[in-house]
Formats: structure tokens, C-alpha cells, sequence
């Protein structure tokens, strides 16, 4: 069976928003992949869980914003998964579920410097490529210094991204709801309307 290219877009999406998905369409673009699969982290253990929404809110909003877009698809892999998300074992699975494909793992540059910390690091890099989108707040000199040392470290497979800078965060988007600030083009429409619907992230 001839096997796919698919990009993996992991994170809490607390909620999900527009420069998420510029990210995804910049990396199913410039590296050609059959399709982006979004995952919506379930209990992660690099965030306290009493701040993050429920994990079938984060699914339905995931969700509303990929379902316009066919190259776009949605997991709830993590979500069902019970104790903490890692990004090692989510990989696993992947991989398992899936041995003819190959996985791209999307993420946000910056987060090369800490990736060296995260649980099994070696397992993830031997488990995927990375596609890192290079962002105006970190050198990009400085990124591919640290590309560098991960795959001479760990045999990293690395390549960088470049897309438009976004400022826009999860953080802002709730703190813009609570305060009650329009979020209108912060994320999609569909998304604008289920936290107002349903009263999310009011404080």
C-alpha cells in the first residue's frame, strides 16, 4: 500500500485559532503532504488542567474550523487516550495504526529549544520529521544553530517553515472574551459563534 505524507498539528487549542491553521496550510503547501491531522491534546502535563476548557469543547471547536478544508482532518487519539499526552506515545500509535505513511510533526520554531526536554525526545525524533515555522521573535540564525544540534544529538530530521508573522494566541483570544472584546477574524466564524453560544471562557 503506497502510504500518505501527513502532518501532525498537536496542541491544547484552547482555543483552536486562525494562526493555527495558516500554520497547517504553510506546512501542507511547502511540504506537500497528503493531508494535516489535527490532534486536540487531552490531559497534558505541561499545563495546569483546571485551566484549559473540556476536551469535547476543544474537539467540537477543532473541528468546526478544519470542516471546510479536505485536506484537514481531526483525531481525538489524545483526547481518548486516559493520563497525560505524549507526544511520544501519540507517535507510536500513529505509526502502529499506519506503518506505510510518513508523519510530519508541525510546530512552532521556538519550540525546537525546549524539544530536547520533552518526554523521550529520541523516540520522537526517530518517529517523525519536524517542520518548525520560523517565527520574527526568534532569530532565524539562532534556529538553525539549535536545528543543528538536534540532529546531530538525535539524528533530527528539520526543516524550517516560513510564514507570515500572526500575533495571535489562545491566551489573548480568552482574555478578549472575558473582557468582553471582539475575537470576530481572531478565529474562524464558526468558532467565534460556539464560544458566544455557549458562554465559554467568561471567567
Amino acid at each position: 500500500m503506497l502510504g500518505k505524507t501527513i502532518g501532525i498539528m498537536g496542541g491544547t487549542f484552547n482555543p483552536i485559532h486562525t494562526g493555527h491553521l495558516l500554520l497547517a496550510q504553510a506546512a501542507l503547501e511547502e511540504a506537500e503532504l497528503s493531508e494535516v491531522m489535527f490532534l486536540p491534546s487531552g490531559i497534558s502535563y505541561l499545563k495546569a488542567e483546571e485551566q484549559v476548557l473540556s476536551a469535547e469543547r476543544r474537539l467540537a471547536m477543532t473541528k468546526l474550523a478544519v470542516e471546510d478544508n479536505p485536506a484537514f482532518t481531526v483525531s481525538d487519539m489524545e483526547i481518548r487516550r486516559k493520563g497525560n499526552t505524549y507526544t511520544c506515545d501519540t507517535l507510536r500509535q500513529l505509526r502502529q495504526e499506519a506503518p506505510q505513511n510518513t508523519f510530519y510533526f508541525i510546530l512552532g520554531a521556538d519550540c525546537l529549544f525546549g524539544m530536547e526536554n520533552w518526554y523521550r525526545p529520541q523516540e520522537i525524533f526517530d518517529s517523525c520529521r519536524i517542520l518548525a515555522a520560523v517565527r520574527d521573535t526568534v532569530g532565524e540564525e539562532a534556529l538553525r544553530i539549535q536545528a543543528d544540534r538536534l540532529r546531530e544529538r538525535f539524528g533530527a530530521d528539520i526543516r524550517l517553515l516560513h510564514l507570515p508573522r500572526v500575533d495571535i494566541s489562545s491566551t489573548d483570544i480568552r482574555e478578549r472574551v472575558e473582557k468582553g472584546k471582539s475575537i470576530r477574524y481572531m478565529v474562524p466564524e464558526k468558532v467565534r459563534a460556539y464560544i458566544l453560544d455557549n458562554n465559554l471562557y467568561q471567567g
